[in-house]
């Protein structure tokens, strides 16, 4: 609703205001209003930039108090990446029970299951074909899945077990054989779903830190979402313990020695020792674990980016391990926020 009113204005003001009342065909209405919503505009720009700093401020209390850690996505993928757990119970119930009403048939069968295996071409996102043969009681299946890249093919094929341990087909995962670009399971029909996730337990073992940490705390990683926003999702924070549990899941030298490999096309036993340095020192800054390391022939020093001495000593041994496996054995001489590594 528009409200007539007749205002006075000094001629100094007027002539501050014409070059919006030229930009508005010298209509002083639609002046005003430009003030007014330029105005506002400033106005909503201060809360944000106010709410941004309350919660950045936040974040950094976290920090300080030593409440959880600062974490570079690039880490926060890599750990994840290596925590290949089985996807709680319940996880992909939702899907096969919608999967039938997108097939329009009345039910999921092992038997309609092997009819549709392959519509979608892909798993999860990725490339992965599946080859299967039925028993003739229709009672057990075995599969192999296949794919031209295998890095992400046991995570997928563990979450993929996951999903056939589900009822209607409660598959039991009863033997498992492993190559790197091909996994052949064999699966058996059973009675109930607990019995069949169990067995994927047994096989593929629980090790989803991360789903645990956001499920039994929804209401702090909430929070959590607001602060990464806030940081333009620049860093990640994660709970130390859940960080340290996630580097102590097992030992990733070997991790490293494959990522040295598939980056650098290089024989990680091969390599000389000012390029395996090299090579650990640039994907180690990219991950976030150092800052740089300095090497000369006989001498190694790491400047670490975290401070906790776990974390310290993890990475020192990480690298003394790969250093081995090329055939370059070096020892600790003073361990700390800057690492010295000398030659044996």
């Amino acid at each position: 609703m528009k409200i007539r009113r007749t205002i006075s204005i000094d001629k100094n003001d007027l002539a501050t205001l014409k070059p919006i009342l030229d930009s508005n065909g010298n209509n002083l209405s639609l002046a005003i209003r430009q003030l007014i919503d330029n105005y506002r505009q400033e106005d909503n720009l201060k809360k944000i930039t106010s709410d941004q700093q309350r919660v950045i401020m936040l974040r950094n209390n976290i920090i300080e108090n030593k409440v959880a850690s600062l974490i570079p996505i690039p880490l926060v993928k890599w750990l994840v990446k290596r925590s290949l757990g089985v996807p709680p119970l319940g996880t992909f119930r939702g899907i096969l029970e919608k999967y039938p009403r997108l097939l329009g048939i009345s039910g999921l069968t092992i038997e309609e299951y092997v009819k549709s295996i392959n519509t979608h071409g892909d798993i999860f996102g990725y490339q992965i074909t599946q080859q299967t043969e039925i028993s003739p009681d229709h009672k057990s299946i075995r599969i192999s899945f296949e794919t031209e890249d295998p890095e992400h093919l046991k995570g997928t094929v563990i979450s993929y077990s996951c999903l056939l341990a589900h009822h209607p087909l409660n598959l039991k995962t009863k033997k498992v054989m492993e190559s790197p670009s091909l996994i052949i399971i064999d699966y058996e029909q059973c009675n109930s779903e607990e019995e069949a996730y169990s067995s994927v337990m047994d096989h593929f073992g629980y090790n989803q830190l991360m789903m645990d940490e956001i499920l039994n705390n929804i209401k702090f990683w909430r929070k959590i979402i607001n602060i990464l926003k806030a940081d333009n999702y620049q860093d990640i924070i994660i709970s130390r313990d859940i960080f340290l549990q996630l580097f102590k899941s097992h030992d990733f030298s070997d991790d490293l020695c494959s990522l040295i490999t598939m980056i650098y096309s290089v024989s990680v036993e091969d390599a000389e020792c000012y390029d395996i340095t090299k090579y650990i020192s640039e994907i180690c800054e990219t991950n976030g674990l150092i800052i740089r390391i300095e090497h000369n022939d006989n001498e190694i020093k790491i400047y670490h980016r975290f401070n906790e001495m776990e974390i310290i000593n993890l990475v020192n041994d990480t690298i003394i391990r790969t250093l081995e496996i090329s055939g370059h054995h070096f020892m600790i001489k003073k361990s700390g926020k800057v690492t010295m590594l000398s030659r044996v």
